[in-house]
């Protein structure tokens, strides 16, 4: 019996399209702070197993000791944050910053959307589809 390996399947264009109507949500509990050095800053509320919340208010100094994530952006995460308004399409986004970066189509979309990758997978931005 021979093993093939699996060729990894590649989206079709009607799925391209799909996720490039999706429009960007940011979560309510996120906040975003300005640094001095022109940076952003997001910081969000985890939540965590109960042990571990203990073991953490035990050493915290606080009495309601809530655990935050953060995540520093740079110029480039700050653009796209900003572009992120619950109306803007993710294509919308990226014409936007493919325009400001003077980049080239494919580059911009590949940016742009690991960019939102990474933050769906954080839980601080999730997907609508258009017709929602």
């Amino acid at each position: 019996m021979l093993f093939r390996k699996k060729t990894p399947a590649t989206p079709s264009p009607q799925d391209r399209r799909h996720a490039l109507a999706c429009i960007p949500v940011r979560n309510p509990e996120v906040e975003d702070e300005m640094q001095e050095n022109g940076e952003l800053r997001l910081s969000w509320p985890v939540e965590v197993r109960p042990w571990f919340q203990g073991v953490f208010k035990r050493f915290s100094l606080q009495q309601n000791a809530v655990i935050t994530r953060k995540l520093q952006l740079d110029i480039l995460g700050m653009t796209v944050w900003k572009l992120v308004d619950g109306e803007k399409s993710v294509g919308e986004i990226v014409t936007a910053f493919q325009e400001l970066y003077q980049l080239e189509q494919r580059e911009a979309e590949i940016a742009v959307t690991s960019f939102f990758k990474e933050l769906g997978r954080r839980g601080l931005v999730a997907m609508r589809s258009p017709g929602e």
